[in-house]
């Protein structure tokens, strides 16, 4: 369940993510980029479902339960999200197929949005629960489009060559800094508005003595890393790749990998923390 949630956020995030990216940038999509990052979403979203029967069914996933996916799909809110998230990949497709990639955001972020009924967020009742949903889909939207800025900045500076690519990263990363800094303001004020959703403030010492409350102050620690790194990024790093420092490259290389390789695991702690109970 853990792994099938994690590989379909990502998925998903980069789909979004790099289309928002390349959008915000003026520049022209990879068409088999979002050809084959939509067929992975459709494909993880049916492994998810496969993971979500076997786990009510207490079955193997080799031998799935049909009754049970069935009862997912007609009696739970999960075929829903799938019909939403299944015709939005399809347009997608539709509009890649056609050259229409700068339109193919919408598909894209609507497919990222029905995460937020996977979760806690979709077990949130009344007015509470449409803050929740809200909150989430700003925050999946926004680690969604760090991360495609991510992919796209890290494949740059592997494939870096000559100096003019050097110009073109730097522009990029300057160009990105205003964007960046929307996403993380968004991502701290909807993780807030989340945390307190979830967790009652009455309840909030509860989360010291739990896993949730473990796995959440990795994620956080994580996520303070990466804050950390694209600090450097913003106000050393590419000052530094401007004025052609020897070094800058290099260090700009192992910086966007560990920032890369933190936003990984801030997933797959975000997929097991969708499986636990906060108050457990």
């Amino acid at each position: 369940m853990i792994g099938a949630r994690a590989l379909l956020m990502i998925s998903l995030a980069l789909l979004m993510g790099l289309t928002l990216f390349w959008v915000v940038m003026g520049k022209a999509g990879s068409r088999p980029v979002i050809v084959w990052l939509t067929i992975a979403g459709l494909a993880f979203s049916m492994l998810w479902l496969l993971a979500s029967a076997t786990a009510m069914a207490d079955a193997s996933i080799a031998a799935p339960d049909w009754t049970s996916i069935w009862v997912l799909l007609t009696m739970t809110p999960i075929g829903s999200v799938l019909a939403v998230r299944g015709a939005a990949l399809a347009c997608v497709l539709a509009l890649a197929f056609a050259g229409r990639d700068r339109i193919a955001l919408a598909p894209a972020a609507i497919a990222t949005a029905t995460l937020a009924w996977t979760g806690h967020a979709g077990a949130t009742e009344g007015w509470a629960g449409v803050m929740h949903r809200v909150a989430d889909v700003a925050h999946i939207w926004a680690a969604a489009g760090w991360i495609g800025a991510l992919a796209v900045l890290l494949h740059a500076i592997f494939r870096l060559r000559q100096d003019a690519d050097v110009q073109s990263i730097s522009r990029m990363l300057s160009r990105f800094s205003l964007m960046g800094t929307l996403l993380v303001t968004t991502l701290i004020v909807s993780g807030v508005i989340n945390l307190i959703t979830i967790v009652e403030l009455s309840q909030l010492l509860v989360l010291a003595d739990n896993r949730y409350g473990w796995l959440l102050g990795g994620k956080l620690a994580l996520f303070g890393l990466m804050l950390g790194l694209a600090a450097a990024n913003r106000w050393r790093l590419t000052p530094a790749l401007d004025a052609g420092g020897n070094n800058a490259v290099g260090h700009l290389r192992v910086s966007l990998f560990v920032e890369t390789s933190a936003a990984i695991m801030i997933v797959g702690l975000v997929a097991w923390l969708g499986t636990l109970d906060p108050t457990a």
